[in-house]
């Protein structure tokens, strides 16, 4: 009898299952006022809801009862897996607002994208946990790249930039976390931010110098740093070409992200229907399945991307600072319980998982106020759709598989 309670127990992290639980409650709630309540629909979208969360608890369960041991063996199948699943979704997947991002198997309808980035975590934190991994060789920290960088250009090519950049935001913090050094760090990203300061050639004449200058003072050889100014200023005259290159609705979220009162009943029209609803709510809210916004479906995708929204209308202030405070609280003590994880292999699953779930609240939240292009990236444990959900919830149970297993090496 013991031994079968310790069993049912050895996956409990009060601090990360409670505000896990709590948050799959107010996504219940939050769809059922948005689909069922809203204009008097029905509760299909909320029974599908509660089957996603179903099927990815039964993932959650599977996944934390294998060791990590036999998951690092399986990573490599699982990874190669999942860059065929991507390859075959850009030839024969559905296409749905213009991106092709669903396989459909008989009755299963899904997307590829999410299964990859739990094999991508998988077979990256198996590749950096080797011996002969050393992020101070290029070839090492080349081969990390790559692993990354495959599902992320086919991702890419659906086209799904939100979901790429995902991929992005799991391979910074496994690097990162796998002792990847900062001025590395910053040679990676100096292009990105190039590119985003191309425009102003008065901002991006400086930061270019002071790059320099830094990688200068941290006694990079000079060969490297002419290399490295070279690319930057071609990257510089390269970006108007790619920008042309984007989707047009690519183009159309990032100007609108910098200007949404451009177009007001265009593509502005979503962020600014959503501030609209979160300061309607004021301190309290208009109380649960009252939010006029969303009642008279002005609020757009109020049940997927916007349902940070419906909560912010619907229960104020009070619930939206609520709801971040249970992700905080889920985060933080994730990433404490990772710091001490004495696997390599766990430590950088764990992280990994923290870096998507971080990535995706922050990004998700920072759109729904105008902070952030609208991305099509869903909220954690909140939002409706299955293939994220069960994703999501799959990735919990590995972490919590890993946290279980903490003082194993």
């Amino acid at each position: 009898m013991i031994t079968l309670l310790r069993a049912r127990t050895e996956f409990w992290e009060t601090w990360i299952v409670i505000p896990t639980i709590m948050l799959l409650l107010v996504g219940v709630l939050t769809v059922y006022s948005a689909t069922a309540m809203a204009g008097g629909g029905g509760i299909g979208m909320a029974v599908r809801h509660l089957l996603s969360i179903l099927i990815g608890l039964a993932a959650a369960a599977i996944l934390a009862s294998v060791q990590p041991r036999a998951l690092e063996d399986l990573s490599p199948l699982l990874y190669v897996l999942s860059v065929f699943l991507l390859v075959v979704v850009l030839f024969a997947g559905n296409v749905s607002g213009g991106a092709g991002r669903w396989l459909v198997v008989g009755p299963i309808r899904f997307q590829p994208s999410e299964p990859a980035k739990i094999a991508t975590i998988l077979f990256l934190a198996h590749y950096l946990s080797g011996k002969r991994c050393d992020l101070r060789r290029f070839v090492s920290l080349a081969g990390a790249l790559l692993i990354v960088g495959v599902p992320m250009l086919l991702v890419l090519k659906e086209p799904d930039l939100g979901t790429a950049l995902g991929f992005v935001a799991l391979g910074a913090g496994m690097l990162i976390w796998a002792g990847l050094s900062w001025v590395t760090l910053f040679v990676f990203v100096a292009p990105l931010v190039t590119a985003l300061l191309s425009r102003w050639i008065y901002v991006c004449v400086p930061f270019l110098a002071m790059a320099v200058l830094l990688l200068r003072w941290r006694r990079i050889p000079w060969v490297f740093i002419g290399i490295f100014a070279v690319l930057q200023i071609a990257i510089a005259f390269e970006t108007p070409r790619l920008w042309n290159s984007l989707e047009p609705y690519q183009r159309t979220r990032l100007s609108t992200f910098v200007d949404p009162e451009r177009e007001p009943a265009g593509a502005g029209y979503q962020v600014i229907q959503s501030k609209i609803a979160i300061g309607s709510g004021g301190v309290t809210g208009r109380g649960y399945g009252r939010g006029s916004q969303k009642a008279l479906a002005f609020l757009p995708r109020q049940h997927t991307d916007f349902i940070y929204s419906v909560i912010g209308e619907e229960w104020g202030f009070v619930g939206s600072v609520l709801t971040l405070l249970l992700f905080g609280v889920l985060l933080l003590r994730s990433l404490a319980l990772a710091r001490i994880v004495r696997s390599r292999f766990g430590g950088l699953v764990a992280v990994g998982m923290i870096s998507v779930l971080f990535y995706h609240v922050a990004v998700n939240i920072a759109m729904t106020v105008g902070m952030a292009p609208v991305t099509g990236l869903p909220l954690p444990f909140i939002s409706f759709g299955g293939s994220f959900m069960v994703s999501t919830l799959a990735g919990m149970g590995l972490l919590l598989g890993v946290i279980a297993r903490r003082r194993e090496r």
